[in-house]
């Protein structure tokens, strides 16, 4: 009884930090402000995930599409520093509204990419992408935490929960979006690839000349059509937050922080043991998603198969992530996160380990090519919904500074493996991630030691 008391009593606080009072727009409304919250990423990310899985093959001339890349997720690390400061003037919701405003500008741009049009928008778009993301994880972790003040219920399952719906919704983007992407690419009469076995899968060097992917390219009125159905799915994305998502609460940290204090809270980490030992877990996690959308989609698909294949290749990547997410979400109450994180660990090893060997020879692989991403998609949905569980779990009083980090170390992640891409082979980047999915399995495992002794030592505390 002593122990649940406690329980109780350090969820009240927990809740206050978040002052997700009975009468504001969170309280009573979790569940709906969360499908809101889901409905309006997926119209939106349809379109921008079906775009970035094509930038690499649509866009190769003279690297622009990985150059773009490299560029959004560059001024993401500087968004994601501000992140709190941005939230804290102007709200999440009209985070929100302005990151959409400026996906809009992003497809318009793809209608005519130059380095003069594509880098600018990508710059802006990879601007607001930090407050973007840091929104989103603050309405799923207060809509957690209100949830499990009203209800009593444990709040790590509902964090997990919540983030199930959320990315299990998300996730349908790489179904909807590459689906839409591939049926109109389908329509080209110049969409094979005019490269030989001999440069695809780890084989592809851009650093080598003649031993680089060059792929054809499909008719701009093909590209035009696609574009134009994604511009549709922004606007209704933009309607949908603009119109039915409540403002986000303040939390009493944004209230009471100054903005030299909420400038700076983004590098916490520097000094926080927790954040630290996550660092290479959390870069792990964007870099095996870089593999995917650039190596993996170019240079095991596009090269060997044809762009045309790319979008339902990714569609059935979605489908495996989506299922994924919902039911991972739903046993973490039963298994615990450590054994879920185990599981996507030992599958990503094992992708990466066949992309080594693997080597793409055309059509007869395409049966090979989709179960790798049925079972990657089945590690993507639990990094997804665990990690961001796991982030508000460990720091229930700091979301906004907490989430900042997360997203910064990501976007950091990104940017990295975008710009070595336009100058290491893939053999050489697959050691790297490998590498570094060793170092981040061991340093997660001393988190979890760290976190476990001090649960138990302040169970001792309380039971005395």
């Amino acid at each position: 009884m002593s122990q649940r008391r406690n329980e109780t009593e350090n969820l009240e606080e927990i809740c206050l930090c978040f002052s997700a009072k009975r009468g504001d727009s969170t309280s009573g409304h979790e569940i709906r402000n969360t499908y809101i919250l889901s409905a309006s990423f997926f119209f939106v990310f349809t379109a921008y995930l079906a775009i970035q899985n094509l930038q690499s093959s649509l866009n190769q001339e003279a690297g622009l599409g990985v150059t773009s890349l490299s560029c959004l997720y560059g001024f993401i690390i500087i968004s994601a520093v501000l992140a709190p400061t941005v939230l804290k003037v102007i709200g999440g919701k009209l985070a929100l509204v302005i990151a959409w405003i400026l996906h809009i500008v992003y497809t318009l741009s793809n209608f005519y990419p130059t380095f003069g049009t594509l880098i600018p928008s990508s710059i802006l778009l990879g601007l607001v992408s930090g407050p973007l993301w840091t929104a989103q994880s603050i309405y799923i972790t207060r809509n957690a935490y209100s949830l499990a003040d009203r209800t009593g219920k444990d709040a790590h399952v509902l964090l997990s929960r919540l983030n199930g719906i959320f990315f299990t919704i998300y996730e349908l983007t790489q179904i909807s979006g590459n689906i839409v992407s591939s049926a109109v690419l389908y329509k080209s009469a110049s969409h094979s690839s005019n490269a030989s076995s001999t440069t695809c899968g780890v084989n592809d060097c851009p650093a080598i000349s003649g031993n680089a992917t060059v792929l054809d390219q499909p008719s701009s009125d093909v590209v035009y059509t696609m574009l134009g159905v994604f511009l549709v799915f922004d606007v209704i994305g933009l309607i949908l937050t603009a119109t039915f998502l409540p403002p986000l609460p303040k939390s009493q940290w944004t209230e009471s922080s100054s903005i030299k204090e909420s400038v700076t809270s983004c590098f916490f980490t520097f000094g926080d043991m927790k954040m630290l030992l996550l660092v290479p877990f959390i870069a792990i996690m964007a870099m095996e998603q870089a593999v995917l959308w650039t190596d993996f989609t170019k240079s095991y698909v596009s090269c060997s198969i044809g762009i045309k294949m790319v979008g339902f290749i990714m569609a059935a990547y979605g489908g495996s992530t989506t299922v994924s997410a919902l039911v991972t979400s739903r046993l973490a109450k039963y298994t615990g996160r450590q054994v879920l994180f185990a599981v996507a660990i030992i599958i990503q090893m094992s992708i990466f380990v066949a992309m080594f060997v693997f080597y793409p020879q055309g059509r007869s692989d395409l049966p090979y090519l989709f179960i790798m991403v049925v079972i990657w998609g089945v590690a993507e949905g639990i990094w997804q919904t665990q990690s961001n569980a796991l982030i508000g779990y460990l720091y229930p009083e700091n979301t906004e500074p907490a989430f900042a980090n997360y997203h910064f170390w990501k976007a950091t992640s990104f940017t990295v493996y975008f710009a070595i891409s336009t100058v290491l082979c893939v053999k050489t980047k697959l050691i790297i991630v490998m590498t570094l999915l060793s170092v981040a399995c061991v340093l997660y495992v001393a988190l979890e030691v760290k976190v476990f002794f001090k649960q138990r030592t302040a169970n001792i505390s309380e039971t005395k």
